[in-house]
């Protein structure tokens, strides 16, 4: 009996939640979610609404989060937010997101190098441009306004 009744409570629980763990996130992570879910339908939901299905990577440290959007047994309507009536279905398009500190970025799943470099960048990004001046060297342009401006070499050779 005890038995029993566990298994209850525990399909009721299973039964009152959409299945992906969606209720269970931040109320944060719920609006990258949410902001994901209105890009991605925007720019590639076809005629099925897109909705959350997992997480697929998460750095809080860095302020990334990238999560997957299927589409689902609902028809794409306004406005695009996670939508519990809609059963998450196994095709295509899938859509992976990344929010990168603020920036929402979607590509379709199969698009993996995008993806890839799209995340490593966040996760790693460049501390210097290659190419680009030395903060020293660079002029502030108001000599050039002046009369007896004279061009000068490196500063080591001044």
């Amino acid at each position: 009996m005890r038995g029993s009744l566990l298994l209850l409570s525990a399909l009721l629980l299973l039964e009152s939640t959409d299945g992906n763990g969606y209720d269970q996130l931040s109320q944060q992570d719920k609006k990258i979610i949410d902001k994901a879910i209105q890009k991605a339908n925007e720019g590639h939901g076809k005629t099925k609404h897109l909705d959350f299905d997992s997480i697929l990577k998460v750095d809080s440290a860095k302020r990334m989060l990238n999560v997957l959007l299927k589409p689902t047994s609902c028809d794409r309507t306004e406005p695009f937010v996670h939508r519990k009536d809609c059963k998450i279905q196994n095709e295509k398009p899938q859509v992976s997101c990344i929010d990168c500190r603020g920036v929402m970025t979607c590509f379709l799943l199969r698009e993996q190098e995008k993806i890839k470099q799209t995340v490593s960048n966040c996760l790693n990004p460049p501390t210097h441009i290659h190419g680009a001046a030395h903060p020293m060297s660079r002029k502030t342009g108001k000599e050039e306004q002046t009369e007896n401006y004279q061009q000068t070499g490196c500063l080591g050779c001044i």
